[in-house]
């Protein structure tokens, strides 16, 4: 148990780095439909989260197909409601937004400074003619810029049809995750030659927990985010823009390291805008560089690290090695990429000293206990009588144990008893 099978580690290694070939000439390859590679994570992502609420209706007495269809519906009104209502909030606070904007360029001297300037340009020798010149070229530079902007007007109208119909399929691909991913995955399981299946298990299984909890972590961190830039919009006066800013902040945390900064720049801009900007604008700043700092070292490692079972250093150092290598969306996958890897290289690990993957498993899934002080024990003997075993178990189940299910006491009972038996053997008693 205790030594290490140097072949067997061998080979496992082999095997790991052979994966890891296949996995880089896959991705040489696959990169050339990145988009649609994305639209399949997104909806994976999606039935993740979703399943777990169709399971429950399952367990329930619902057929699978109705299950579905109810959780979606659910989570399909829930969405357009919450749209509606924020698209609705938006075009009031940009309206808003656009008449201070207006505002703000009515209220400047241009006309007297335009009239000051030509006189001034007259009084020193240039022509009038050379001064209509160039006003005249500034205004179709001006006509110009306006034709681009209706351009990139269309481009944003197909940008969001496009988007829209990446969500439609991101649902429907969802749905079917949802509704046949356990008979896709009993598929691919039973491809899966029997000497090799207990492994495949055990790293399903780690994954499972790794892509499930940074998800839950990444949408955690994101809501917090959210919450801390609209709340600073509410402190500093700008209370009408604190949704828009909300959840922007919301939707730029999916890019780590810079999205409390990204969120920052309306909110900075919008109080320039408006009347007093400062010292508003200085503590707007302020504010967003703590939040900044607080989600580069300490939220973010902390809440997605923890998520997936990294240590924040180790957390930090992904999103450093993963922004450096590969952008933003190398900062996005670092950590779960990490986590997987850790799980993978301590499993080989653990299999070279001898421990098979169906112990791994079983040890991995093996529920959170919180250990008694021994004071407080119940003196557990090891006894043969049925009526002290029931006993036993009985205080175990409503006293010593009760955050375990009832399964699992007697187990802990035999625990307890392997780890106090010399000290009870020491004082007997009557």
């Amino acid at each position: 148990m205790g030594q290490v099978n140097w072949q067997r580690t061998r080979d496992i290694l082999l095997c790991v780095i052979c994966v890891g070939l296949i996995f880089w000439a896959s991705w040489s390859v696959l990169g050339q439909f990145v988009d649609a590679i994305l639209i399949l994570l997104l909806s994976m992502a999606v039935a993740f989260l979703i399943t777990p609420a169709v399971n429950l209706l399952v367990k329930h007495g619902f057929p699978r197909l109705l299950a579905a269809l109810v959780v979606y519906a659910i989570v399909i009104a829930t969405f357009v409601g919450l749209s509606y209502e924020l698209i609705f909030s938006l075009i009031q606070q940009v309206q808003a937004f656009s008449d201070t904007v207006v505002n703000f360029f009515n209220n400047l001297p241009l006309g007297e400074w335009f009239a000051n300037t030509y006189k001034f340009l007259v009084s020193q020798g240039i022509p009038a003619t050379n001064i209509d010149a160039a006003i005249n070229q500034i205004r179709d530079q001006a006509v110009t810029f306006a034709q681009s902007a209706a351009r990139n007007a269309l481009d944003i109208l197909f940008i969001l049809s496009n988007a829209f119909l990446n969500i439609v399929l991101v649902t429907v691909l969802s749905f079917y995750l949802t509704l046949d991913g356990k008979r896709i995955r009993d598929s691919i399981i039973s491809i899966v030659p029997k000497r090799s299946l207990s492994n495949v298990l055990l790293f399903e299984d780690a994954l499972n927990r790794v892509v499930g909890n940074y998800i839950r972590g990444q949408l955690t961190l994101a809501l917090i985010i959210g919450i801390c830039a609209g709340s600073i919009c509410l402190i500093t006066g700008l209370g009408n823009y604190a949704l828009i800013v909300g959840v922007l902040g919301f939707l730029f945390e999916t890019i780590p390291m810079v999205g409390p900064f990204l969120a920052s720049i309306p909110a900075i801009l919008l109080s320039l805008l408006l009347p007093d900007p400062f010292p508003r604008t200085f503590w707007i700043a302020a504010l967003f560089i703590v939040v900044q700092m607080l989600e580069s070292n300490v939220l973010g490692p902390r809440i997605v690290g923890h998520a997936v079972g990294l240590h924040p250093v180790a957390a930090i150092l992904a999103l450093l090695v993963g922004a450096k290598m590969f952008g933003a969306l190398g900062a996005l996958l670092a950590t779960p990429v990490v986590a997987a890897s850790w799980v993978v290289i301590a499993s080989i690990y653990r299999s070279a000293r001898g421990e098979s993957p169906d112990q791994m498993l079983a040890n991995r899934r093996a529920p959170w206990t919180f250990r008694r002080p021994r004071r407080l024990m119940y003196r557990v003997r090891r006894s043969s009588g049925e009526d002290e075993a029931a006993d036993q178990e009985r205080y175990a189940n409503n006293t010593a144990f009760p955050d375990l299910q009832p399964a699992e006491t007697t187990e802990k009972i035999n625990e307890s008893a392997s780890d106090t038996g010399e000290e009870w053997e020491k004082h007997p008693t009557s």
